[in-house]
């Protein structure tokens, strides 16, 4: 038996390793295609399009394009000519061994005449050198005319020369906005049709147009009273036809600590009341409705609770100077708290009273992210329907839902105290995440997936540095004064930003360490 176990744990982390590095893969190579594809539509000469950082595993090179794949499967790159500082790779006063076609043009610039290989090629000191062709004028090296996809010839490769015409800097600001813009673009793309496919295929759309019950949750309030199939006629006393008015009666049902639905099953009507689960998201932390006092069911991992010490079976006495002896007083109380902030909170833990300082997220906070700060919850959903047409307004509306989560955290992050940047998860954490949806099903880690990838596109076009929306920022000079920064001025800050970055990157891992 023991040995089933281990290997069913092994498994199990391979499979999350493997779904981790295809998730990731796909988002980045998206991200990359996006770039790599707007640049050959422009005509920029696109060096290499590689998968990850580091030494490079795998390599393959197909017409002017190395494809690679290297170590790290933490990014990517779309090397395109005029991105450096200088392209001179060659200069005047360096000797060099030419390599000569059959019309006596310049087919290859050996840079170091000691490279073994090319003993019959000639070698040359360079008085006169025009690799740019600017305007169009031919390409020399001391008179003599040099193709325009010649190579440099190094140790340990070759790489294309890249006339001006072929550089990023060569090409209109509308080509070059294009050509960084396409790669987030291509995350919220790949998003899209992620939610699209969820929806029309594998998990349907909600009905909304119905009250028949689709699903009941195990383990839920509702497992012992309601069944699927059964219509919900009204709920605590209101009418309903449509699921969207349940769900609205359920967000405002705070006060009702029991709910009453009046369903149809069979052709009979009945009265089903039930206690719902209470989950006050705002502190990460649920209610133990079996309980006569008002008792902690459960902290979630952590939440603010968790951080500042509340433990399941910890029995409420007060929230900062208010006493509370149930549950409606506790709701009242952080009703009443809804801006967020520090708040104590004062336990009965083992016959013994303690405080703790809580610090609430904002109402507007979980708002954002899709969450009640009061939550009731039944365990009842609704019927599910795969209709090709109706999944793509489902999918666009994922999609906002997603881009609204996401700007409502990083908001949060300068404007919330209980937000900061030692919440955000790195690799390891990102790792971690994806092992909880792999083992929820497809359907959840396709969705985590289609949120990666949108978080991915929206933190690329923050204006930083290093970034494509720093890029961008560039552009928006450009086009105000009329010049672009000066390279080596763009490169240094990108280069700088870059290191602050991978610190940052760092110290996220550091922390998604202690965590786990």
């Amino acid at each position: 038996m023991l040995r089933n176990y281990i290997w069913t744990v092994k498994h199990m982390i391979l499979i999350n390793i493997l779904a981790f590095i295809f998730m990731l893969g796909l988002v980045i190579f998206i991200h990359e295609l996006g770039h790599f594809i707007m640049a050959k539509r422009a005509g920029i000469l696109c060096h290499e399009f590689a998968l990850g950082f580091g030494p490079i595993v795998y390599s393959k090179r197909k017409g002017e394009t190395l494809y690679s794949i290297r170590l790290l499967p933490l990014g990517g790159f779309v090397s395109m000519a005029g991105e450096e500082v200088s392209d001179e790779l060659v200069k005047v006063s360096q000797r060099v061994k030419l390599v000569f076609d059959q019309d006596d043009r310049v087919d290859k610039i050996v840079v170091d005449p000691a490279i073994p290989g090319y003993d019959d090629a000639q070698e040359v000191l360079i008085d006169y050198i025009d690799l740019k062709g600017v305007d169009g004028g031919d390409l020399t090296i001391n008179g003599y005319p040099v193709n325009r996809d010649a190579h440099y010839v190094f140790r340990n490769k070759t790489l294309q020369i890249a006339p001006y015409d072929r550089s990023f800097e060569s090409k209109t600001l509308l080509e070059r906005f294009l050509t960084i813009f396409a790669g987030p673009f291509m995350n919220f793309v790949l998003a899209l049709v992620i939610f699209f496919l969820v929806s029309s295929i594998i998990v349907g759309v909600p009905r909304y147009d119905s009250s028949v019950i689709g699903s009941v949750g195990q383990g839920m309030p509702a497992e012992e009273h309601l069944e699927a199939g059964d219509k919900i006629l009204a709920v605590n006393g209101t009418s309903v036809s449509r699921w969207d008015e349940i769900s609205a009666l359920m967000r405002d049902a705070n006060q009702d600590l029991t709910v009453t639905f009046e369903i149809e099953r069979d052709g009979s009507v009945m009265t089903v009341e039930m206690v719902p689960m209470l989950s006050f998201f705002n502190a990460g932390f649920s209610a133990d409705m079996d309980a006569d006092a008002p008792v902690v069911g459960s902290v979630g991992e952590n939440s603010p609770a968790d951080q500042a010490g509340l433990q399941a079976g910890d029995e409420l006495v007060a929230i900062g100077q208010t006493a509370v002896n149930n549950w409606s007083d506790v709701i009242n109380a952080i009703e009443a708290r809804r801006e967020g902030g520090e708040t104590t909170f004062t336990v009965l833990r083992d016959g013994e009273t303690e405080t703790l300082t809580i610090g609430l997220f904002s109402e507007r906070f979980l708002s954002g992210q899709g969450v009640n700060f009061i939550h009731v919850q039944t365990g009842i959903g609704p019927e599910y329907t795969r209709a090709f047409f109706a999944a793509f307004p489902d999918a666009l509306a994922n999609l906002t839902g997603t881009f609204t989560m996401i700007f409502s955290t990083l908001r949060a992050l300068f404007a919330e105290a209980q937000v900061g940047v030692g919440d955000l998860a790195g690799p390891v954490g990102i790792f971690s995440i994806t092992s909880q949806f792999v083992s929820a099903g497809l359907a959840s880690f396709l969705t985590w997936m289609a949120i990666l990838s949108v978080n991915l596109g929206i933190i690329n076009l923050l204006p930083i540095p290093a970034l494509d929306g720093g890029r961008i920022v560039f552009l928006g000079y450009e086009a105000i004064v009329g010049k672009p920064v000066k390279k080596e001025v763009e490169n240094s800050l990108h280069f700088i930003m870059f290191i602050l970055l991978m610190a940052l990157i760092l110290f996220i891992t550091y922390n998604d360490i202690l965590r786990l």
